[in-house]
């Protein structure tokens, strides 16, 4: 008979999840209500960024089934994350936009994909118009997310393909090696941060089960109306700060990183090109050109398009060539803005979604 003990059975995971808000009275307690509705128990960490409407009053409805935490002085997302951060005590953490929610089953998802060396989880999403109402899948369903190491990836090309705040979860063990974080440098897009340096410390895993909703309404910092230079003026911005994080954690754990991370990220690229077209007097991003960016973003796009698709990304970008500045510009605006498009532009889209 063996003289050796069993192994102790492993104890179930927990989750925090930490709601970020500020002014968002309207729709915070949905997504309070989202989480305190599942069958699952749950950690949930209330931060209000010193709002001005009554968000305070309607999170104090909440009582002792929440952790409320109110800052003293408006700070910002980052600092939201950081203030909900340094009370969660679970195994996984999730951080929720307040004008998002969880969506039925969401946490027992969440708790039966629990692996102990995974460090960044990435989850599809549903599309939520301002009442509530679901619509599409963010990401697309036709593009594939993270899988395990991608820390080479990021390191060489400062990007993957991943999701936003209310889709992602992660491990506070590796948490813990990143937090907090700057709060000024970001201000805006936290979550940008967390998934820049988290999966150098661990694997990703992606999931095809959405778990949130993901509301689009006016208001919202990601949506800048019609603003394009100014809206990409931000993301280079926010592009620089998370290469500097990628750098500096890269740095801590001795791995090398490309030395022009934004040379090699697509996205980075397109908005530079955007903010060279629409504002080339306020671009911040010396010795970029019209030409030069247009041919790196049509090199990449034909080179990841197939089929249909790939005959528009030919025929846009050999258009966009020899038309002059004013209708480049139209034609950019057509690219990112799905409103502005031309019914025959859009028909052309429906087709190639429906055939890819």
């Amino acid at each position: 008979m063996s003289s050796e003990s069993p192994l102790a059975p492993t104890a179930p995971p927990r989750l925090s999840i930490i709601i970020t808000n500020y002014n968002y009275a309207k729709f915070v307690a949905a997504a309070i209500d989202s989480v305190l509705s599942q069958d699952e128990p749950v950690e949930l960490i209330v931060v209000d960024d010193c709002s001005t409407d009554n968000s305070r009053d309607v999170i104090g409805q909440y009582a002792d089934r929440v952790i409320p935490v109110f800052q003293e002085v408006n700070r910002g997302h980052g600092a939201g994350f950081n203030a909900g951060f340094s009370r969660a005590t679970s195994e996984l953490v999730m951080f929720l936009d307040a004008d998002d929610c969880l969506l039925p089953g969401a946490i027992k998802t969440i708790l039966s994909n629990y692996e102990p060396e995974v460090a960044i989880y990435h989850y599809r999403m549903r599309y939520m118009d301002e009442a509530g109402a679901l619509s599409g899948i963010h990401p697309s369903p036709e593009m594939a997310m993270a899988e395990g190491d991608i820390s080479e990836q990021l390191r060489m090309k400062g990007r993957y393909v991943g999701t936003i705040t209310s889709g992602l979860v992660f491990s506070r063990q590796d948490l813990v090696h990143v937090m907090p974080m700057d709060p000024e440098a970001f201000r805006q897009g936290g979550d940008g941060y967390l998934s820049a340096v988290v999966p150098l410390y661990g694997a990703s895993r992606s999931f095809e089960t959405p778990v949130s909703g993901y509301r689009l309404h006016g208001s919202q910092h990601s949506r800048f109306s019609s603003a394009y230079a100014k809206r990409s003026r931000w993301c280079i911005g926010h592009d620089a700060e998370r290469y500097r994080a990628i750098r500096e954690h890269a740095g801590r754990l001795g791995l090398s990183v490309a030395a022009d991370l934004g040379a090699h990220d697509p996205d980075n690229i397109h908005e530079r090109l955007v903010s060279m077209l629409f504002a080339s007097d306020e671009h911040p991003v010396a010795g970029d050109s019209i030409r030069q960016l247009a041919s790196q973003s049509t090199r990449y796009e034909k080179a990841h398009a197939t089929g249909l698709k790939k005959l528009f990304v030919t025929l846009f970008w050999g258009l966009f060539a020899l038309a002059p500045k004013g209708e480049k510009q139209r034609l950019m605006r057509w690219k990112i803005d799905a409103k502005s498009r031309p019914a025959w532009m859009r028909r052309a889209a429906k087709r190639m979604r429906r055939s890819g």
